[in-house]
């Protein structure tokens, strides 16, 4: 019933503006995790031990966080006509993530210990997420879908590294951890380019590509 009333009204609101603000929340995000990321390494490394060090690098996270989760949102009704349950999926699990980082974020300003596997216990949701998100892009054509093809294998690459470099004890922000995150990487670097710069794919008819029919919509949702 709920794919049948999205494809008799699809999406038409302001893609373009929609598109903008995705775009700065995800090079935001990702600017504001790996300055914090640096940060929260060299203070407990004993580099940098001053606890302005730690404060600094965990409101970073923070806003990392808050960026992803809202980015979730606002971009909720553009993935809504292709699969409202996937959609709101991806939403719930970045809001998760960064409801994650403040609980991190908390235990270490408290405690000002590092928290154990720190970078895995983030990219559960970060992967489990990008995944979602790369799969409504591919089914949507609101990309090209060799970049949701990339988002695709990145994410996967990173949900498979998680294990991996935990039981090895690795990390994924460092050394032969960064393999796993290499392409999810430049997926989050390229996509919000091209939001920035062109915005979702258009159709002829200048609006956003139209969602598949109610019987493939709801196939897709299932997955």
């Amino acid at each position: 019933m709920s794919a049948a009333i999205a494809v008799a009204k699809p999406f038409s609101g302001s893609h373009r503006k929609i598109a903008v603000l995705v775009g700065l929340l995800f090079l935001t995000s990702t600017t504001a995790f790996m300055i914090g990321s640096s940060l929260l390494v060299s203070y407990f490394s004993g580099d940098s031990p001053g606890f302005s060090t730690l404060l600094t690098g965990v409101l970073l996270e923070v806003y990392c966080g808050l960026a992803v989760a809202a980015l979730a949102v606002v971009i909720l009704p553009v993935l809504s006509p292709y699969s409202a349950r996937l959609a709101r999926s991806y939403a719930g699990l970045r809001i998760a993530e960064f409801l994650a980082i403040v609980f991190v974020g908390v235990y270490m300003l408290s405690t000002k210990r590092e928290f154990p596997s720190y970078d895995a216990f983030i990219y559960v949701f970060t992967a489990s997420g990008g995944i979602i998100l790369s799969y409504l892009l591919y089914v949507s054509r609101l990309v090209p879908r060799l970049l949701s093809t990339l988002g695709l294998i990145g994410y996967v690459l990173l949900a498979v590294g998680i294990p991996i470099t935990v039981l090895g004890s690795g990390h994924l922000d460092s050394g032969w951890g960064l393999t796993f995150v290499a392409l999810g990487g430049l997926f989050e670097l390229v996509l919000p380019l091209l939001l920035l710069v062109k915005g979702f794919s258009l159709g002829n008819d200048g609006q956003l590509p139209r969602p598949a029919p109610p019987s493939l919509a709801t196939s897709a949702a299932s997955l």
